[in-house]
């Protein structure tokens, strides 16, 4: 069975060769790589809107919920503290009214120790209180019942801060290896002006090893659920793009049919215009001019449905690439002597290297040549009048190259990354002075990603342009062979 597709044609050629190099190129060759890139890149970028706003809402709930969290178990330590101080303070407000509290305290003078003979009733085992004299002194120390208390507590070098605090304030602070939460209030004495504090402690190292768990185990849910929810909005991606990709496929379609439709009635309206211009000699001087006009406009439209029709089978896969040996100088030289009448009237000079080796390369001629078309003209068409233009060459072992520059009016970085798209202006009123159809430098793109080259622009306003085509060689996709 004859094949009769580009791929099936390729796929032949793979079997015959027998190469992974071949498999390669022709396996690339059959793929329609820039019109999935961009719906590739497209739902990747939904993927990556719809997980960052995941992302953020889990950030938020994980925030909000270790917070809850927090101010919980805060609160209940704080209540706690708070009661048995209330506790401590009104047993202490009856010590110190009493006859007793002046006969114990003038025995701590004498001492000159603290006494732990006083705690209040409530006192559990993880919780320690402390009476400080109005002038600084720890009075009385209590610890849980049955317990001391931590003899390496920091309660001195926290003591002027702990003084200065408003009343039932609490923070937590360390000692060695675990964690309190401590804090106190006024009291006052049975003198006026006597001011007693009084301080309170809890143990908290379990609820704090527990937020920490809490914390890690929120972080690893939220990052599960990210992970999950990526995956989901990437399906989800997919499945949204699958009408839009529907849509591109159709509009696709129609242009190719449209642009293939329209061919033949333009050919007869050229036909026809050629006919009329044999007998031009013989129309009044205004139908003569219109008769001009209307074979300029015609040839205009012809040019855009052909380009319109390339880039229609460019999308769609079909651009079938005749592939033969031959002399890329004598392809330059072809053009631009097709381009001379356009580089006199505007008094435009060519320079190319005509003196370097030549170079033939394996490829679709009449696309190539359309390529070197395209940017020859793209630099003559937007050049100042009397500029010049340069065409050069590069031929390595790996790969094929040429260069077009001009000294034209250049182009700004904001719109170097939009010249390859189609119809895409620089300039609304000089693109509509102009003959061109804005669809050059897009086909230019997709003839060098047929033949699996690179094309780059460089362009500095006011200055000029540089175009760089490579072309590598890709299973004997381009050869460069010096001429003997």
């Amino acid at each position: 069975m004859r094949p009769s597709s580009c791929c099936a044609k390729k796929w032949t050629g793979l079997i015959r060769s027998n190469t992974f190099i071949a498999f390669m190129a022709q396996a690339t060759a059959c793929r329609r790589p820039a019109v999935r890139s961009m719906f590739k890149r497209t739902q990747a970028a939904l993927t990556r809107r719809f997980s960052m706003t995941i992302g953020i809402i889990l950030a938020l709930t994980v925030l909000f919920a270790l917070w809850m969290v927090q101010h919980m178990i805060t609160s209940s330590q704080n209540s706690q503290l708070l009661s048995i101080t209330k506790q401590y303070a009104s047993e202490l407000k009856g010590l110190i009214d009493s006859p007793k509290w002046e006969l114990l305290y003038q025995e701590m003078g004498n001492r000159n120790k603290i006494s732990a003979s006083f705690a209040p009733s409530g006192l559990q085992l993880n919780q320690m209180a402390w009476l400080v004299s109005p002038e600084g002194e720890i009075l009385l120390q209590s610890s849980g019942k049955d317990r001391e208390v931590i003899p390496d507590f920091p309660l001195m070098p926290l003591l002027p801060s702990l003084l200065g605090k408003p009343d039932n304030t609490y923070d937590n602070v360390n000692a060695g290896d675990r964690s309190f939460r401590i804090g106190g209030m006024a009291m006052n004495g049975a003198s006026a002006g006597e001011v007693y504090r009084i301080i309170v402690a809890q143990e908290v190292t379990s609820d704090v090893a527990l937020l920490a768990q809490l914390r890690w185990a929120f972080i690893g849910f939220a990052a599960a659920m990210l992970i999950l929810g990526a995956a989901a909005g990437y399906v989800l991606a997919g499945r949204a793009m699958v009408p839009i990709v529907q849509a591109y496929r159709r509009q696709e379609q129609f242009t190719a049919d449209a642009s293939h439709e329209l061919r033949t009635p333009l050919s007869i309206l050229r036909s026809s215009v050629e006919v009329l211009n044999e007998q031009r000699e013989a129309l009044p001087a205004f139908h003569r001019k219109v008769l001009a006009k209307t074979g300029k406009e015609i040839h205009h439209l012809i040019r855009l449905v052909d380009n319109l029709l390339t880039l229609a089978r460019s999308d769609n896969g079909r651009i079938e690439l005749m592939k033969t040996t031959f002399s890329l100088r004598n392809t330059v030289r072809q053009v631009l002597e097709q381009l001379e009448p356009l580089a006199q009237s505007r008094g435009i000079r060519v320079r190319w290297s005509a003196g370097s080796d030549e170079v033939f390369v394996f490829g679709d001629e009449v696309r190539i040549r359309q390529l070197v078309f395209i940017l020859a003209e793209n630099a003559m068409q937007y050049n100042r009048e009397g500029g010049t233009v340069t065409i050069d060459f590069a031929a390595r072992s790996n790969e094929t190259s040429f260069i077009v520059n001009d000294t034209g009016i250049g182009i700004s970085k904001a719109h170097l990354n939009g010249i390859f798209e189609r119809f895409y202006r620089l300039d609304q009123a000089r693109t509509r002075r102009s003959e061109g159809t804005g669809l050059g430098l897009a086909i230019a793109k997709q003839i060098v990603l047929a033949h699996q080259g690179k094309l780059r622009v460089e362009s500095e306003e006011g200055t000029g342009t540089t175009f760089y085509v490579t072309l590598p060689i890709v299973s004997e996709s381009f050869q460069n062979v010096p001429l003997q």
